[in-house]
């Protein structure tokens, strides 16, 4: 089954070659899925979508716009970045860009646990043999594991993948929570910021950092701006802070300007300094989530892929 849903902007940066495919396994109504998404032609506007096997075509139009951030419309925020010099540039380097969601609020709350104090690149591969773990084979990719399957599953094996002991302990408290129906995370949706907040940090193991996170990454909140972490207040200062580390303050004050989008600037800032780091000569690494594809289009625990 295939369809076409209109975007309020392309979700691949213009300066990309034709079009990639976003690769999504999941689980829809108890059934495994792959869902393929790609743009054909920027200049349309449109995004199409298949699935295999077959999902009405209600359901996966929801999907794919839950994925892809569809109804995040980047007009308003292009119109007030446009006067400011740096953010304006970084504007115009990237247009139409988006973040791209996990499948399943809980698996964006697995993620901001396994990137506590840790780095990007190892908090992939502990999320990554999580998944090869725990979650179902669907081609050549895996489902994310459900929260009965995590719940279930002992903290020692889930210490195995790479998870500290208390990490451990609080994926499967989130877990249980929410397999046992105590949280319904997905609900949250329809709720505020401040309710969400609320809602994230009564867990075990979720503070401001990792609410603020899951507001801006999973539920796509734009004003949202985790001025905890230690990497953008890095990154907004190389661009707004005459190249130092900012303070969360400082950082808070640097993006004042553009509320109600300061999440989202500070994305574009991200993505933008990933881009012109990884053109630039270094030794080679294990790349993780390192690159802008990562930032923007992010490949999770293997559950994401992108294939040209």
């Amino acid at each position: 089954m295939r369809l076409s849903l209109e975007a309020a902007a392309s979700f691949f940066p213009a300066a990309e070659p034709p079009p990639a495919i976003l690769r999504t396994p999941l689980q829809v109504d108890g059934v495994s899925a792959m869902v393929e998404v790609w743009q054909s032609s920027r200049a349309s506007g449109l995004v199409h979508a298949s699935s295999t096997p077959t999902i009405r075509n209600a359901r996966l139009r929801a999907i794919v716009k839950w994925l892809i951030s569809a109804e995040l419309d980047l007009r308003p925020f292009y119109a007030l970045a446009a006067p400011y010099p740096v953010i304006g540039a970084v504007v115009l380097a990237l247009p139409g860009l988006k973040s791209l969601r996990p499948a399943t609020l809980f698996e964006m709350a697995v993620i901001a646990i396994t990137e506590q104090q840790l780095s990007l690149a190892a908090a992939f591969h502990i999320r990554a043999r999580l998944v090869r773990r725990f979650g179902t084979p669907l081609e050549d990719l895996w489902v994310f594991p459900s929260p009965e399957r995590l719940a279930a599953t002992s903290l020692q094996d889930l210490g195995s993948c790479g998870l500290s002991r208390r990490k451990a302990e609080y994926v499967k408290g989130l877990a249980r929570r929410i397999a046992e129906g105590a949280l319904d995370i997905e609900t949250l949706r329809r709720e505020s910021d401040q309710r969400i907040r609320d809602a994230l940090v009564s867990n075990r193991g979720f503070g401001e950092w990792s609410a603020q996170y899951i507001l801006a990454r999973g539920f796509g909140r734009p004003d949202c701006l985790p001025s905890g972490d230690t990497g953008l207040r890095r990154v907004v200062g190389h661009y707004l802070g005459e190249g130092r580390r900012l303070t969360a303050a400082e950082l808070e004050q640097a993006l004042a300007p553009f509320k109600p989008f300061r999440g989202l600037a500070a994305f574009y800032l991200a993505v933008h300094w990933r881009l012109r780091r990884d053109a630039e000569p270094r030794p080679i690494e294990p790349r993780g989530l390192a690159g802008a594809r990562g930032a923007a289009h992010s490949g999770i625990g293997g559950t994401h892929a992108v294939r040209r």
